[in-house]
């Protein structure tokens, strides 16, 4: 009884985390400020043409694109020219920093935009992508904001990972009122007000994090900035990762470095969860029911935040294997304070 009364609390929670709540449009603005558009790019010549192409397809009428080539070593810098963007040769990483903190901020420095967004290489934006978010930065009078990505997902092992990031969506919680501990941020797509992101010491302020957009997110609410989560139609897809390997060295990586920023009671929520979702195996029917209702959820939200099989709901342990594998991993890396590796350099932490 008391673990079906779990279960129906994590379900109820699940329900309420993940529940679509996307309103309306904001009017357009009658006159658009200049947004410099930063990103911070380390051996990204298989990902900038797409990008590239896509911003070039902007509908929005007053931006520059600033790509930073961090030190790459294949032709990012050439493939950047090719598109007439203002491309910076990134000096060198000075101790102290993380590769995207120092990247980003030597952006920051040659904008000239009213508004910054950083985005990440392996993106791709509509066309109406830019507009639709300056509009809802600017009528939620927000300081910073982030967007929720639609992943594309071209391969099957990709598309059975939909339980994987409805899991961290849940945990992130992006409909929420934001607040430290529980905010939402994703690197992929940063707006800043420019003036206030340097009020707030923008990237320098977090030279040393791994995860920056967590951290930047919440230097803005100490600031007593508003922060706002744009979760209406996806305004971009991305590609974070093309390999299952990869996938798990980056969310490894980002496993460890959120860590500093969840709220004490997420492995609690985390155990709801998975006894909302596999409490059906204990033969009840009331259980069977509720683990019933807890997939038909996972398999309807899913599609919203990506290309996602429904298959992923009949592998469900594949992704629970993973979110524990990687949070356990992401946790001795932590206690034996190993060195994190990540785009060809090596980090030493605490």
């Amino acid at each position: 009884m008391i673990s079906l009364a779990c279960a129906l609390c994590g379900f109820l929670l699940l329900s309420f985390r993940l529940w679509p709540r996307a309103a309306a449009d904001a009017p357009p603005l009658s006159l658009w400020p200049k947004v410099s558009i930063i990103i911070p790019a380390r051996n990204e010549a298989h990902n900038l043409p797409l990008l590239l192409e896509s911003l070039q397809s902007l509908d929005y009428p007053n931006f520059e694109t600033i790509v930073v080539d961090d030190n790459s070593d294949d032709e990012t810098a050439r493939i950047a020219k090719s598109f007439g963007v203002h491309v910076i040769t990134g000096a060198a990483k000075p101790e102290g920093w993380f590769g995207k903190p120092w990247a980003c901020h030597q952006g920051s420095l040659a904008a000239t935009g009213d508004y910054l967004l950083f985005t990440d290489a392996d993106t791709w934006h509509k066309p109406e992508s830019l507009k639709k978010a300056l509009a809802e930065c600017r009528q939620h009078n927000a300081q910073g904001m982030t967007a929720l990505p639609y992943h594309s997902n071209p391969k099957l092992w990709e598309q059975l990972l939909g339980p994987f990031q409805l899991l961290l969506l849940a945990l992130t919680h992006p409909y929420g009122l934001p607040k430290k501990g529980r905010v939402f941020a994703i690197g992929q797509y940063l707006i800043f007000d420019t003036l206030f992101y340097k009020q707030i010491g923008g990237h320098a302020a977090i030279r040393s994090q791994a995860v920056d957009d967590l951290s930047l997110a919440e230097l803005v609410l100490a600031a007593k900035g508003r922060w706002f989560v744009y979760t209406g139609k996806n305004l971009y897809k991305v590609r974070m990762y093309t390999t299952l390997p990869e996938f798990l060295k980056g969310w490894r990586r980002n496993f460890r470095g959120g860590m500093e920023h969840n709220n004490a009671l997420s492995s609690l929520e985390v155990v709801l969860y998975f006894m909302a979702m596999t409490i059906g195996f204990d033969g009840g029917k009331a259980s069977l029911l509720l683990s019933v209702m807890t997939l038909i959820l996972l398999a309807f939200t899913q599609r919203r935040i990506g290309n996602f099989s429904f298959l992923g709901i009949v592998f469900l342990p594949f992704s629970i294997l993973l979110f524990t594998s990687i949070s356990i991993l992401a946790v001795y890396d932590r206690l034996r304070a190993r060195p994190l590796h990540w785009k060809n350099r090596i980090y030493e932490t605490q």
